[in-house]
């Protein structure tokens, strides 16, 4: 379906940008002064451009714009009624692509995107001191929103020399950028989490990164989502914190 949505979109802007180059063409015939230089083949009969005729190519071409956005408005409005939000989104990014300065076009998606994330939340539980949790896949660019609660108490049993907790980005270690104890996460290919440098070659190198109790950006990258409090290794914790995550597909039981 939503493939059937967005050739529909591609048709039709297609057929938005051919009226407008025959206009333009028309209108370049139109203003073009007559040539001072001799022909210096056969004379051909030019037709001369009728006025007229531009006022109705003109006319096509605000029937073609108006029809465009009076369709694709009410498909983006029929997949909105029917909870088909993603689909919706799909089609109004489209319609923004042939008029990004729309504001009403961005307040619309502000909106999609607001139930997309509330229609998709679940909750799950996180086990602080337990290794990376997988929460969901993600998609790049698309929003995650992580909302944490609940507190826990710690005890770490390690040894520690003049140069401190070793900070590294293993599974292992405490994470350097995040403070001690947070709530933090990754997104990285399947079974890699926590590896420093996951990801395929066209990616940037996977990064931990501060969650805390909450968090609202954007997916770098595709890949799955995991979760885990930033502790050294050795550490023992009593207590729990749950996390309301929107974004992400939801795991299987």
């Amino acid at each position: 379906m939503i493939h059937q949505a967005a050739l529909l979109v591609a048709i039709l802007r297609i057929a938005l940008v051919l009226a407008a180059v025959d206009a333009a063409g028309l209108r370049l015939a139109h203003a073009q002064p007559p040539s001072s230089a001799k022909p210096t083949g056969p004379k051909s009969k030019v037709r001369p451009t009728n006025p007229l005729d531009i006022k109705r190519l003109d006319a096509k071409l605000e029937e073609v714009r108006d029809s465009f956005l009076r369709d694709t408005t009410t498909l983006i409005t029929s997949y909105e009624n029917l909870g088909q939000f993603e689909r919706a989104k799909t089609l109004l990014e489209s319609l923004q692509k042939l008029d990004p300065r729309n504001e009403p076009i961005k307040a619309k998606l502000g909106q999609l995107n607001e139930r997309i994330l509330e229609t998709n939340e679940f909750e799950i539980e996180i086990e602080p001191g337990e290794p990376w949790q997988a929460i969901g896949a993600v998609k790049k660019d698309r929003p995650i929103r992580i909302r944490v609660v609940g507190d826990y108490k710690l005890s770490a049993a390690l040894t520690v020399g003049p140069d401190g907790v070793p900070a590294d980005t293993s599974a292992e270690d405490l994470v350097a950028n995040v403070p001690l104890g947070a709530v933090m996460g990754v997104i990285a290919p399947a079974g890699s989490a926590g590896q420093a440098g996951a990801g395929n070659q066209n990616d940037k190198p996977a990064r931990p990164f501060a969650v805390g109790g909450s968090f609202d950006k954007n997916a770098d990258r595709d890949g799955v989502l995991y979760l885990k409090a930033n502790l050294p290794p050795g550490t023992k914790c009593t207590g729990q914190l749950t996390a309301k995550v929107s974004g992400p597909d939801r795991p299987t039981p």
